[in-house]
């Protein structure tokens, strides 16, 4: 008889369960999608009823047609990518084939600008106190005469002199008449009549070389040379240089100008001197062989008599006509 109840007692037990499982099924088909749906599975013993639970993942709604998404595009990379061009960090500015100044360029946030002279053809130079944060130009006037365009923090372009060969300077001056490349942005140059001006576009000034109070040329990131006769106002198409680090010019008595810049490419392991013309585009002159440096610390300078070339801490200087080099 107690068995009969049992039995009994356990059939309404899962005539009840399996009724409230249907009630609950039926509750989550009438309930939104974006609930999860739940699977019953009851598990009968000779002893007490137990159910498990599983949670089954929740249906997604695919997205409509022409609905926007949003995806990430890695930048190209590889072979195919071109380097990025540096501006010339590495100043150096010559007064004839055994006075020179060079310098490293510092930021106007870092600091870190470096001044130094050498009256002996580069064999040894002596380091000087920067009268600057940051060096856009140098620029020897006479044995013992220079001044030097840098800035402060506030990136302000600033002439300061010197008629002690660097020993001490005069209190900074605003630039007037003087051409530098800006300090606070790549693609800006300062002329004698645009405080800003462009000669590359939207590309990178690598270098600028100034011939005179209204002539100077600009060596463009793309290696093209562009120059200007009017104090900045302007610039024209002046030749091309693939591969130039830094730029140089000479004027003659005649008013002859000469274009020069120094390369890194593979026909010369080190630096190669070319002319450049608008017309004839580089032409090979000599091959300085050097230890490589990182690019932006290659500087060129030349002269009526004597032309430089400053690699990092490497110094070579050249006779008149650039095609015969000597290392310091």
């Amino acid at each position: 008889m107690h068995r009969r109840v049992a039995a009994a007692g356990l059939v309404a037990f899962l005539a009840i369960d399996i009724g409230l499982v249907f009630m609950a099924l039926r509750s989550g088909r009438d309930a939104p999608t974006a609930s999860p749906q739940v699977a019953t599975t009851v598990t009968t013993t000779l002893t007490t009823p137990v159910a498990t639970t599983t949670i089954l993942p929740t249906p997604t709604t695919p997205a409509p047609t022409g609905a926007s998404t949003t995806s990430t595009t890695s930048a190209p990379s590889g072979p195919s990518a071109a380097p990025a061009a540096v501006p010339v960090a590495r100043l150096v500015s010559a007064l004839d084939a055994t006075t020179a100044w060079r310098a490293s360029a510092g930021s106007c946030v870092a600091g870190g600008a470096r001044v130094e002279v050498t009256t002996d053809g580069g064999a040894t130079w002596t380091r000087l106190r920067s009268p600057a944060r940051a060096v856009a130009r140098v620029q020897p006037l006479s044995r013992s005469g220079a001044f030097v365009i840098g800035a402060g923090a506030e990136c302000t372009p600033r002439q300061f002199a010197t008629k002690d060969a660097g020993q001490s300077w005069e209190p900074p001056t605003t630039v007037s008449g003087g051409w530098a490349r800006r300090l606070d942005e790549p693609t800006q140059v300062l002329a004698p009549r645009a405080a800003r001006a462009t000669p590359c576009g939207v590309a990178a000034v690598v270098d600028l070389a100034r011939s005179s109070a209204t002539r100077a040329e600009a060596l463009c990131a793309s290696g093209s040379v562009v120059a200007t006769d009017d104090g900045g106002q302007t610039w024209a198409d002046a030749g091309s240089a693939p591969g130039a680090v830094a730029l140089g010019t000479r004027l003659t008595g005649s008013g002859t100008l000469s274009t020069y810049a120094v390369r890194v490419v593979p026909a010369c392991p080190g630096y190669q001197v070319v002319r450049v013309a608008a017309d004839s585009g580089a032409e090979p002159v000599a091959c300085v062989r050097g230890e490589s440096v990182a690019r932006g610390q290659v500087g060129l300078s030349v002269t009526g008599t004597a032309a430089w070339i400053v690699a990092g801490d490497q110094t070579w200087v050249s006779s008149h006509d650039l095609t015969s080099w000597e290392p310091a």
